[in-house]
């Protein structure tokens, strides 16, 4: 029981690679299709069997109006009939079948949802906790930045040789506007900044990636490792770091490239002269 209790607790916790959430959405989405096209072929059959063998059941003379339509092929005069009934027999074995098959997945499809929901329910409370607990430590870093915020400003203001001369202020104060014109300015326009550089680093990012793909066998494994999700919890997305290295592994190769071609054009000169 502990460690069954164990193994679904882990079922409502997901990894940095949402793999519980593809298994999910995965198993819903199939077992929904799986359903309609189960009740679609019930329908067909009941449809089927209203309009095509449900009036031949409900002839008083069926077993006469098959010898006859049977001319004489078969040995025996009721075999046609009977074949008919039981291939209905089977028909309709097969279609209970497929109804308790359809209450089966239906019953999976419920625990998939479920599955699901406390497994969003259990991520956004552990993110509301992570949250509440960052903000408390946000706020209290601000109470201090605050209380010494001052202090920091006369303790300044002390440091600064010859404070009181008029060159040293007239110099002091325009800095102290600069600065802080150049701050709030920057703070207040954050995520313009931060949007147009994430657009700029993303473009280049995809070329870079495009042409890691292109390359050899190691550096093309890690690049799709960067393009789609792991379904193990051990194989995580590699670090930004990799781009950069292998940018400037590109970039060492056309240098170094360049150089061989320049040496061996000197060599090849210097044998003609």
């Amino acid at each position: 029981m502990v460690e069954a209790r164990e193994n679904y607790v882990k079922l409502l916790f997901d990894d940095e690679n949402f793999t519980y959430s593809q298994k999910y959405f995965w198993s819903i989405g199939c077992l929904t299709e799986f359903i309609t096209s189960i009740s679609d072929t019930v329908l067909q059959w009941d449809l089927y069997y209203e309009a095509r063998i449900l009036p031949v059941e409900k002839l008083s003379n069926a077993a006469e109006q098959f010898r006859s339509a049977d001319l004489g092929n078969s040995l025996d005069e009721d075999a046609s009939y009977l074949y008919f009934q039981e291939n209905v027999k089977r028909a309709k074995v097969a279609r209970e079948t497929l109804v308790d098959l359809r209450t089966s997945f239906t019953s999976k499809l419920e625990t998939a949802k479920a599955l699901r929901d406390g497994l969003f329910n259990a991520s956004a409370l552990v993110g509301s906790r992570t949250s509440t607990k960052l903000g408390q430590n946000v706020k209290l870093l601000t109470y201090v930045s605050i209380f010494y915020l001052p202090l920091a400003f006369c303790a300044s203001l002390w440091a600064i040789p010859n404070i009181l001369e008029h060159r040293t202020t007239v110099a002091f104060i325009s800095t102290s506007i600069a600065v802080g014109a150049a701050t709030y300015a920057i703070v207040l326009n954050l995520n313009n900044l931060s949007d147009n550089f994430s657009k700029a680093y993303n473009k280049y990012r995809e070329n870079v990636l495009k042409e890691m793909i292109e390359d050899s066998d190691n550096w093309h494994k890690r690049a799709m490792r960067f393009e789609e999700f792991k379904p193990s919890n051990e194989k995580t997305v590699p670090s930004e770091w990799w781009i950069l290295i292998y940018f400037l592994r590109r970039l060492g190769a056309g240098f170094f490239g360049l150089l061989r071609r320049r040496t061996k054009r000197e060599i090849r000169e210097e044998s003609v002269s």
